[in-house]
């Protein structure tokens, strides 16, 4: 694997500094979660797993996962990449690195190079109208004018190829703002959202920026924050109205999160927006059916919970720790935690049960698709057995372990850990960044730091 320029870690440290001032940094052995489902529209049997040590890949819709580690995939521990599947079955994932692509079956893994290099990728969105075009979005700290303020460097690039080729879209946004989310719609092709901060690790303040002309020009909308909110996300865009915009907020631990309907004005007026739900903890879940008509959102305080697009009036459907949701033409997936009997589930009605798919110790070791001389066999296998001891499933020492286990799951294993049982607080973004912008030393011992932290 390639070593990556330590300038892209200034970058993500910084990045990273100012972004965990809205949550909490994790500790390196952080406990495992699940935390995003993808599916190929191709190929309906693969199914893709984001876990917080690495990606599961399933080639039989979710019967069976197996492991990719972190570093064959090309980072190591403080970041959760999105990713995405091609038409030809290549993963496009992002990361503080720059974007990572794998071309036969996430057994290999290489970075974009050129302009894309070492840049550090905070999301991507794939045309919903052509699964071959992705755009994807690098955001990071650059530098501190002479005032004082906090300078970044946020960029959107596009490819039309499956990640063979990209163009940059545009100029480089405003400097004053720290990116977040991208998504295109499928019903305007000139059209692109990005959610952004400024001010992030001051007095934040939200913003939708929209692009009617792809990406040459932005106009700004301000999401206001309210308590302790930190951030703004793009949820989602309705399928059948480009100005039909779902936003969720981010804020500290534990604390009230909302789910906000963006619309456009009556006539062509101005746009408004309107406050849907406000949940007790992380919105950290959200999907939409194909028609726009129903809406999932959960969370790990407010379980699941479904609502028509007709009326926005949410009820509880199931009462689990949820991580994610995706809606799938067979049913509405779920990643949530051994707690809750499964770290990626599946229901066929409309929330309200979940058929487990995967729990950790059912995983079936490194991807068994990749042979040797590729780095998912070499450098992954090597390291399952402690990857499986770290999950309660025995391994290192030949002990308790098998698809029925899990934490809790009986003699051997340890009892389950409070909710967000490895969290930490993050340092509070200032400290941070005093110590980003002033000492190179110190930035690097803060690198290391947030990689155990998070990992």
């Amino acid at each position: 694997m390639e070593v990556r320029r330590a300038s892209s870690w200034i970058s993500a440290a910084a990045l990273a500094a100012i972004a965990l001032g809205a949550e909490p940094a994790r500790a390196n052995g952080r406990f495992p979660e699940s935390n995003q489902i993808a599916f190929s529209a191709e190929d309906p049997d693969l199914v893709l797993l984001r876990v917080t040590f690495g990606l599961l890949v399933s080639h039989d819709r979710g019967k069976t996962f197996e492991w990719v580690c972190e570093q064959s995939i090309g980072f190591s521990g403080i970041e959760d990449p999105m990713y995405t599947v091609t038409p030809s079955k290549s993963i496009v994932g992002t990361t503080f690195q720059g974007l990572t692509v794998s071309r036969n079956g996430a057994c290999g893994w290489s970075f974009v190079s050129g302009e894309l290099d070492n840049q550090v990728f905070i999301d991507l969105t794939t045309n919903p109208t052509d699964a071959k075009n992705i755009v994807v979005f690098a955001s990071s700290y650059d530098k501190q004018d002479s005032d004082g303020n906090i300078l970044f460097t946020s960029r959107l690039w596009e490819t039309k190829d499956e990640a063979n080729t990209f163009q940059q879209l545009g100029q480089p946004l405003d400097p004053a703002l720290l990116g977040y989310t991208v998504d295109l719609t499928a019903t305007d092709p000139e059209r692109i959202y990005v959610t952004a901060v400024r001010s992030p690790g001051v007095s934040p303040r939200g913003f939708l920026l929209v692009s009617k002309d792809h990406g040459k020009t932005w106009t700004e909308e301000e999401v206001p924050l309210v308590g302790t909110e930190r951030a703004v996300f793009v949820a989602a865009v309705d399928p059948t109205n480009a100005e039909r915009v779902y936003l969720r907020t981010s804020n500290t631990v534990d604390k009230p999160t909302r789910l906000i309907l963006r619309e456009g004005g009556p006539d062509g007026g101005a746009p408004t927006q309107r406050t849907l739900h406000t949940a007790k903890g992380a919105l950290a879940g959200f999907a939409l059916t194909p028609d726009g008509s129903r809406i999932y959102i959960g969370g790990p305080k407010d379980g699941v919970l479904a609502a028509s697009a007709q009326d926005y009036v949410f009820a509880q459907k199931a009462n689990i720790e949820t991580q994610c949701l995706a809606v799938g033409p067979d049913g509405l997936w779920a990643c949530s935690n051994e707690r809750s009997g499964f770290v990626a589930g599946l229901s066929k009605d409309d929330g309200a049960t979940f058929e487990a798919r995967v729990r950790f110790c059912d995983i079936g070791g490194p991807l068994t698709s990749c042979g040797p001389g590729t780095p998912t066999n070499d450098i992954c296998a090597p390291n399952w057995p402690a990857q499986k001891a770290l999950l309660g499933c025995g391994g290192l020492d030949g002990g308790a372990g098998g698809g029925d286990g899990g934490f809790g799951a009986g003699p051997g294993f340890p009892p389950p850990p409070p909710p967000k049982g490895c969290d930490c607080q993050a340092s509070p973004a200032g400290t941070w960044m005093g110590a980003v912008v002033s000492a190179g030393a110190g930035l690097i011992a803060l690198v290391r730091r947030a990689r155990r932290r998070r990992g």
